[in-house]
């Protein structure tokens, strides 16, 4: 038990760096109110290999920590900036993550794609572009609407329809790696959990 609490430790820590890592990498064209960023694919591959608790608390922590001012979201930190117009996402990510999370896991206790990865990169695709992505924009949107005084269609111009075909890429690289890292997601996720036999039904 004590030695799964500190592969825990380890993998928050790793995948918490990783999420920061991606999220300095912004692209933000002129006029844009939400930036291009890879956080997403952060939360996707959390959500993939960490346990449900182990991946809310490995962006959490990011967030906890962006709090006391750590520059962690594209180089900015701060309450003013996590209650800022991008909050309504920043808060809704580690929750995305939880819920990437538990669809992958019980896809991978449950269904036996051996021979089949076609089906496997698609329901994949379907977890991430639905928890990674999706459900960040159901407090997103309505976060940006409240401060920045916008309509729900300019809302959805400026922080949704430019990001529909980069979210899809973004949920189609991460269902590939699930496909082809299948052995160790499945080892990472048993060897930090107390139940051993997470995913062994799943055989790439």
């Amino acid at each position: 038990m004590q030695s799964n609490n500190i592969r825990s430790l380890v993998f928050i820590a790793l995948f918490a760096a990783l999420f920061i890592i991606m999220s300095s990498l912004t692209i933000k064209f002129g006029g844009s109110f939400v930036p291009f960023t890879l956080q997403t694919l952060g939360v996707i591959l959390a959500g993939l290999f960490l346990t449900p608790r182990n991946a809310f608390l490995s962006i959490f922590v990011v967030i906890v920590l962006a709090a006391f001012g750590l520059p962690l979201f594209s180089g900015a930190g701060g309450i003013t900036h996590l209650i800022g117009h991008t909050g309504g996402f920043i808060f809704a990510f580690p929750f995305c993550a939880l819920l990437v999370s538990l669809a992958v896991g019980a896809f991978l206790h449950r269904f036996n794609a051996k021979g089949n990865k076609l089906i496997a990169i698609i329901v994949f695709f379907v977890i991430f572009e639905l928890f990674s992505s999706l459900c960040a924009y159901v407090t997103g949107i309505p976060w940006l609407m409240h401060v920045l005084g916008f309509s729900f269609q300019k809302a959805m111009a400026v922080g949704f329809y430019p990001f529909i075909i980069v979210d899809a890429l973004k949920s189609l690289v991460g269902a590939i790696l699930a496909v082809s890292l299948t052995p160790y997601i499945v080892y990472i996720r048993s060897s930090t959990s107390s139940i051993s036999t997470q995913g062994t039904a799943y055989k790439a």
